[in-house]
C-alpha cells in the first residue's frame, strides 16, 4: 500500500467536532500516519478524510485576510458557502448560506459551545473571536456532529478552535488602520509553561471602532477579551482547559434598505426608500442635523422625524462565555471527557415610535387621544394598545399630557444558558472503537421592549432602554413586548469506528436522539394571527381584556384578543447518521447519509398565541432534512482536491414574510423541498513560491407544493398576486416547483498566492450567482405605497451576479534587519474595484413589497475598503 493510501485509510473518520470528546475520538487520527500536507494542506485550505463533506481552514489561510475580519466571511472561500459582509470590517453581520441553509439551520459553534441564538437561532458575525485566536475553522457543508448539542441544526455545521497555549513564550502586537476611519489594535500574551506542573495560559484584548462606509452617522465600536489556561495532567493527552470570552459591542445598524427600484415612500429622514443605482459615498445617503420638536403647553405637538431614521438604530451587545474542557483516561480502553459552558447575552435592536401622552380612550373598539379642547369620555388605557404607546402623563416638559412625542423602543434580549457536553469512549480493539455522548442545555430568554427617552438630536440617550425605562401613569412599565422563554435540551448520542479490509475500508455509525422543552410564557395579550400583541398590565389590563374579550366562532376562528398565557411544547427525534470511505489506488471515495432536525423557533411560536393551543396546521412544526454526501478525494504533496455530489430532502422547510410595521415575522411551512448539487475544490502547489485555489459549487432546489396564505384581499385580487381571483378566497403562495430565494445557484472562486523571499503576495475572487427575491420565483411588485400604482414592478425576479476581488501584499520585517519571521507590514485591499452588488436579505414566500406592512430589506454590498496592518511578533 503507498504511503498516500495507508495516511487515508488512517484518517478515515476524522470528524475534527469542537467537543473534547470529538476531538479525543479522532485524535489517533489526526496524530497517525498522515504526511504534512493532509494535516496543513497548502496555504492554509486542509481537506479531513472523513466520510462527511467537510474542509478546513487554518492560520496559513486566516491571517492573509483582514485582521479581525467575521470568521463567516472568511469561509466564503470555501465551496458551498455565501456569506454578504454587511460592512468590510467585520464589525456589522452579514448573511450567511450553506448549501442553501441559512444561518437558522446552521450551527455554529467554537470550543464545542453553540453561538446561535437560542429563541430564533440566529447567528451573529460581528460578535465571533478575533481571528488571531482562532487556530482552525472546520466546516461541515451538509451535516452536523453526532455529538452536537443543537436544536436548530437541520444541515450543516461551522466550528472553530480558539488558540492552544504554547510551550514557549510568545507576544504579538497589531495595529491596523483603513478606509472609514478604521482603526483596531489588538495584543496578545502566550505565557509558555511556567510553574511546577507545565501550566501554559494566553490572554488577548482587541479594540476596532470605523465609521458607517454608508453614511455620515452610524458607528461601530468592539472591545474583544479572550484567554485560556491549560493545565496538562499526569497522564499524557489528559488536561483540564478554562476559558473566557468577552465582548462589547456598540454599533449602529447601517446601509438596509428596501429591496426595491422605486422608492416606496417619501423620505421622511428615514434614509434610502429604496435601493441605490450606483456605488459611491455620494450615491449612498447621508444625514443632516436635526432637533426633535419641542413642546408648547396648550398644544396637541406632534413628534417630527428626528431620530427615526434607520441607521439612528442602535444594535448594542455585551456577550459573557465560559468555558471548561477535560480529558481524563480512566483505563487503557476507557477515556472520559467533561465540557461545561456558561454564556451570556445582554442586546437589543430596534428604532423609535411615537408615543402619546394621553391614554387610550376607546371609541367603536379604536383609540382616540385627549386633545387641548376636549377629553373624551371614558376610563383610559395604558400601555402598548393595538400597535401605538399611551402613558398618560407628560414626556417632553411642556406641563400638558396631550402631545406625541418620539421615544426609543428597542427590542431586548437577555439570555441565561448552561450547557454540558460529556462522553465516555471504548476501545474494544485496535480497530474497533465505541462512544457514548450526553448533552445538556438550558436558556433562560428574556424578550423585552422598554422604552426610554432620545435626546434633543435624535440619538439615544442610553442604548440600554432597559436600563432606564419609562413607566406609565399607573407605574407599569412601557412595553412592546414581553415574554419568558426556557429552552431546555436532554440528547444523548452514540457512535461506532470500524476499519476493515487492511485499513482500506472505515465505516461509522451514529445515533443522535434530542429531547427539546419549550416553556414559553407572553405576559401580553397577543391580538392577531400575525402575532401582535398589545402589553397592558395593571388595572389597564383587565379594561382591555373587557375590552376585546377573546373568543371562538363556530368556524373555529378566533376573535378578540388571546389573554397572557404560558405554554409547554416538547420534541424528540431519533437522527441516524452513518458513512464510510474506502481507499482507491488514487484517492479515496466517501459517502455518508445524516438525518437533521430543527425544533420550531420561539418566535414562531409565541405567533400561534393566538389560537387554542393544538388548532391544526397552526402550529410551526419541526423541519427533518435527509442529507446524502457521495464524493472523492485526494491529498497529495501536490494538490488537495475533493469532488462531492449531494443531496438533501426537507421535510416541514419554514418560511417567513415579515413585517416591520408590527415587528413581527409571519411563519409558514413550505412542505417539502429538495435540493441537490455538487461541490468542488482544488488546490495546487505550483512550485516553491506560487500556489493556486479553486473551487465551485451549483445547487438546485424545488419546493414541491404552494403554500396557504390566508384569504385573498382586494388588492391581492386587484394585483393578481397569491393566486387570487375573487376576495376571501383561501390564497396561496405560488411556490410549486419554485426554487428558494436568496439562495446563489452557482458560485465560483479561487486563489492565487506567491511567496518571493520576505514578499508574500495574494489575490483572490468569488462570484455570486442571481438569487430570487422571493420563493414564488416573481418580481416584486408594489402593494399600498403612497405614490406608487398597486402592482407595479418594482424589483426583478433576480438580484443580479456580483464578483468580488480581494488583495494582500506583505513584506516581513526581517528584510528591515529584524529577525523575525513574525513581524511584517500587511496590505488589504476588500472588493478592489469597487463592485456595486445586492448583500444579504432574508428569504420571503411574500410577492410584494409594503413600506409600512410586508417588506423585504436588503443590504447595499460592503464597498472597497484598503486596510494597512502593522504585525510584531516576539
Amino acid at each position: 500500500m503507498s504511503l498516500l493510501a495507508m495516511g487515508m485509510a488512517i484518517t478515515g473518520t476524522q470528524a475534527f467536532a469542537q467537543s473534547t470528546g470529538t476531538l479525543d475520538f479522532d485524535k489517533e487520527i489526526v496524530v497517525t500516519g498522515t504526511h504534512d500536507n493532509a494535516r496543513r494542506g497548502i496555504d492554509g485550505l486542509v481537506i479531513p478524510d472523513t466520510s462527511k463533506a467537510k474542509l478546513e481552514l487554518n492560520q496559513a489561510f486566516i491571517e492573509h485576510q483582514v485582521p479581525g475580519q467575521s470568521i463567516n466571511d472568511i469561509i466564503n472561500y470555501l465551496p458551498g458557502v455565501s456569506f454578504q459582509n454587511n460592512d468590510p470590517y467585520g464589525g456589522a453581520g452579514g448573511t450567511l448560506t450553506i448549501r442553501g441553509f441559512d444561518a437558522t439551520r446552521i450551527s455554529e459553534t467554537f470550543d464545542g459551545v453553540t453561538l446561535n441564538d437560542d429563541g430564533n437561532y440566529a447567528l451573529y458575525a460581528q460578535e465571533l473571536l478575533d481571528t488571531e485566536v482562532i487556530d482552525k475553522v472546520t466546516v461541515n457543508l451538509g451535516t452536523t456532529d453526532v455529538d452536537s448539542p443543537t436544536s436548530s441544526a437541520s444541515g450543516s455545521t461551522v466550528n472553530f478552535i480558539s488558540h492552544m497555549p504554547t510551550d514557549k513564550t510568545h507576544a504579538k502586537l497589531v495595529a491596523s488602520g483603513g478606509t472609514d476611519h478604521y482603526y483596531r489594535v489588538f495584543g496578545m500574551i502566550d505565557t509558555g509553561t511556567f510553574g511546577p506542573w507545565g501550566t501554559k495560559a494566553w490572554f488577548s484584548a482587541s479594540k476596532t471602532q470605523n465609521d458607517s462606509p454608508f453614511n455620515n452617522y452610524g458607528h461601530i465600536r468592539k472591545h474583544e477579551f479572550n484567554g485560556r489556561i491549560y493545565q496538562p495532567l499526569s497522564k499524557p493527552g489528559d488536561f483540564i482547559s478554562l476559558a473566557g470570552f468577552y465582548v462589547v459591542l456598540r454599533n449602529n445598524f447601517s446601509g438596509s434598505v428596501p429591496l426595491s427600484n422605486t422608492a416606496l415612500a417619501a423620505d421622511s429622514g428615514s434614509g434610502l426608500t429604496s435601493f441605490p443605482a450606483t456605488t459611491g459615498p455620494g450615491s449612498y445617503y447621508n444625514y443632516s442635523g436635526c432637533t426633535t420638536a419641542t413642546g408648547t403647553k396648550g398644544v396637541a405637538d406632534s413628534a417630527n422625524s428626528c431620530g427615526s431614521a434607520f441607521d439612528y438604530r442602535y444594535n448594542p451587545a455585551n456577550l459573557l462565555n465560559l468555558r471548561a474542557a477535560m480529558k481524563l483516561t480512566l483505563t487503557d480502553k476507557l477515556t472520559f471527557t467533561f465540557d461545561p459552558s456558561y454564556q451570556f447575552t445582554k442586546a437589543n435592536g430596534g428604532g423609535t415610535a411615537n408615543a402619546y401622552e394621553s391614554g387610550c380612550y376607546l371609541v367603536s373598539g379604536k383609540c382616540t387621544t385627549a386633545s387641548a379642547t376636549s377629553i373624551p369620555s371614558g376610563t383610559p388605557l395604558y400601555g402598548y394598545v393595538n400597535g401605538s404607546y399611551y402613558l398618560g402623563k407628560d414626556l417632553n416638559g411642556d406641563g400638558d399630557s396631550i402631545d406625541s412625542v418620539r421615544m426609543l423602543v428597542p427590542s431586548q434580549t437577555k439570555t441565561h444558558r448552561v450547557a454540558l457536553t460529556t462522553s465516555l469512549r471504548y476501545d474494544a480493539a485496535p480497530s474497533q472503537t465505541l462512544r457514548v455522548a450526553y448533552a445538556f442545555a438550558r436558556s433562560d430568554i428574556t424578550q423585552s421592549g422598554e422604552m426610554t427617552p432620545i435626546g434633543s438630536d435624535g440619538g439615544a440617550l442610553n442604548v440600554w432602554a432597559v436600563n432606564n425605562p419609562i413607566s406609565d401613569t399607573g407605574g407599569s412599565l412601557i412595553q412592546k413586548r414581553d415574554t419568558d422563554s426556557i429552552a431546555t435540551m436532554h440528547q444523548v448520542s452514540g457512535e461506532y469506528r470500524g476499519k476493515f479490509l487492511d485499513n482500506r475500508l472505515t465505516v461509522t455509525a451514529g445515533l443522535r436522539v434530542p429531547f427539546l422543552q419549550r416553556q414559553l410564557t407572553n405576559y401580553c395579550f397577543t391580538r392577531n394571527a400575525g402575532g401582535g400583541v398589545s402589553c397592558a398590565f395593571g388595572d389597564s389590563a383587565a379594561a382591555y381584556q373587557a375590552a376585546f374579550p377573546y373568543s371562538i366562532g363556530s368556524s373555529g376562528s378566533p376573535s378578540g384578543s388571546a389573554l397572557p398565557q404560558t405554554r409547554k411544547y416538547s420534541y424528540s427525534a431519533v437522527l441516524p447518521n452513518a458513512g464510510l470511505t474506502f481507499v482507491l489506488p488514487v484517492g479515496e471515495t466517501f459517502f455518508n447519509y445524516s438525518k437533521g432536525y430543527s425544533a420550531p423557533q420561539t418566535t414562531a411560536l409565541y405567533q400561534s398565541f393566538y389560537f387554542q393551543q393544538g388548532t391544526p396546521g397552526v402550529e410551526a412544526q419541526p423541519e427533518k432534512t435527509d442529507n446524502f454526501d457521495l464524493g472523492w478525494r485526494i491529498n497529495d504533496r501536490k494538490v488537495t482536491a475533493q469532488v462531492d455530489l449531494w443531496y438533501t430532502h426537507f421535510s416541514n422547510r419554514l418560511g417567513t414574510a415579515y413585517n416591520p410595521t408590527e415587528g413581527t415575522s409571519i411563519y409558514s411551512n413550505l412542505g417539502s423541498v429538495k435540493r441537490y448539487g455538487i461541490d468542488a475544490n482544488l488546490a495546487y502547489n505550483v512550485n516553491e513560491h506560487v500556489t493556486a485555489m479553486v473551487f465551485g459549487s451549483w445547487l438546485h432546489s424545488e419546493i414541491q407544493s404552494n403554500v396557504t396564505a390566508g384569504s385573498c384581499s382586494t388588492t391581492m385580487v386587484a394585483i393578481g398576486v397569491n393566486g387570487c381571483t375573487t376576495v376571501n378566497q383561501l390564497a396561496y403562495y405560488q411556490t410549486a416547483g419554485k426554487f428558494e430565494s436568496g439562495i446563489p445557484q452557482y458560485t465560483v472562486g479561487g486563489r492565487l498566492q506567491g511567496n518571493y523571499g520576505p514578499l508574500l503576495f495574494g489575490v483572490q475572487l468569488k462570484h455570486t450567482g442571481a438569487r430570487y427575491v422571493n420563493d414564488q420565483n416573481t418580481p416584486f411588485l408594489s402593494s399600498g405605497n403612497t405614490g406608487v400604482t398597486d402592482g407595479a414592478v418594482v424589483y426583478p425576479a433576480k438580484t443580479p451576479e456580483y464578483t468580488l476581488v480581494d488583495i494582500d501584499v506583505r513584506m516581513k520585517l526581517a528584510a528591515l534587519g529584524l529577525h523575525n519571521d513574525s513581524s511584517y507590514v500587511q496590505l488589504n485591499v476588500s472588493n478592489l474595484f469597487n463592485q456595486h452588488y445586492v448583500g444579504g436579505f432574508s428569504a420571503t414566500t411574500s410577492p410584494t413589497q409594503t413600506f409600512t406592512g410586508t417588506l423585504t430589506n436588503a443590504q447595499i454590498g460592503a464597498p472597497r475598503a484598503v486596510i494597512g496592518t502593522l504585525v510584531l511578533g516576539f
